[in-house]
């Protein structure tokens, strides 16, 4: 059984230190394509979660308001969403919205983001009486950047309708190490983006969120058979690596499949 990583889109309006994906070219899903392949997901013995956080940011999509009444009208598996709420128009009825959020002042949140503070901070205030009504989460990546703002982020959000967690695993997506020295760990473990989907706007199915430039071929959700992608040869053979300590192409200097103990705690 897998999750399932989607990008609805790869356009970003955020600038984030901590993630390239706003320096690649960004493409967005067509509408007939999703809801195709939203219904094989929904169909397949296959898939447990849909998870709407793979790169970009759902409120990029221009035919968003459509895609949200189609994923309200037509899921019966848990929906989660992950965005930086700049541009949050519309709170989807689904099981889970988190919204990320990485600095506890303002100087430290538009250094990592470079978006504006108090822009961010206001639209998702606006939004408390819709948030109030689901399972909300509010994470906050601490890494160099940021690093000590835990406690002005904990007041800034003392009023906030969910559950406030902080994660200390930085992501170095095959670049630079910047995770707080005290949280570095070398120890390779299997990567468990391995067992789930992830899934670019063209449909390609690709080894990670990591692969931005989509160099990894695991097959595509709109041509291929859910048989064929969960029996992909390229992916059982990158699994297989893992399970034997082996990690090339993408994975040779990335540090992601590393331990989570002790990485992530809620504060609210």
């Amino acid at each position: 059984m897998s999750d399932c990583k989607i990008s609805i889109t790869t356009h970003c309006n955020f600038r984030c230190k901590t993630c390239p994906v706003w320096e690649h070219k960004g493409n967005h899903m067509d509408l007939d394509e999703f809801k195709l392949m939203w219904l094989k997901l929904m169909e397949s013995k296959d898939v447990t979660r849909i998870l709407l956080n793979n790169t970009g940011d759902m409120y990029m999509h221009p035919r968003r308001k459509e895609i949200w009444e189609y994923i309200e009208t037509h899921h019966f598996k848990p929906v989660i969403m992950t965005t930086n709420a700049g541009l949050m128009d519309y709170v989807p009825k689904i099981d889970l919205i988190i919204i990320s959020f990485n600095g506890g002042t303002k100087e430290s949140y538009e250094y990592t983001t470079g978006a504006d503070f108090n822009k961010t901070v206001a639209r998702i205030r606006e939004h408390y009486p819709e948030l109030s009504k689901r399972n909300v989460e509010m994470h906050c990546l601490m890494w160099e950047g940021n690093e000590g703002t835990e406690k002005d982020l904990a007041e800034l959000w003392k009023d906030f309708p969910g559950k406030i967690r902080l994660s200390y695993k930085y992501d170095n997506q095959m670049k630079e190490d910047k995770t707080i020295e005290k949280y570095k760990n070398n120890d390779r473990v299997y990567c468990d983006y391995l067992n789930m989907l992830s899934i670019m706007p063209d449909g390609k199915i690709i080894s990670c969120a990591h692969d931005f430039e989509a160099v990894t071929d695991f097959g595509n959700i709109f041509t291929d058979s859910m048989d064929s992608v969960m029996m992909n040869k390229n992916r059982k053979k990158k699994q297989h690596e893992h399970y034997e300590g082996i990690y090339s192409g993408l994975c040779k200097d990335c540090n992601y499949n590393t331990s989570l103990v002790g990485k992530f705690k809620y504060i609210k």
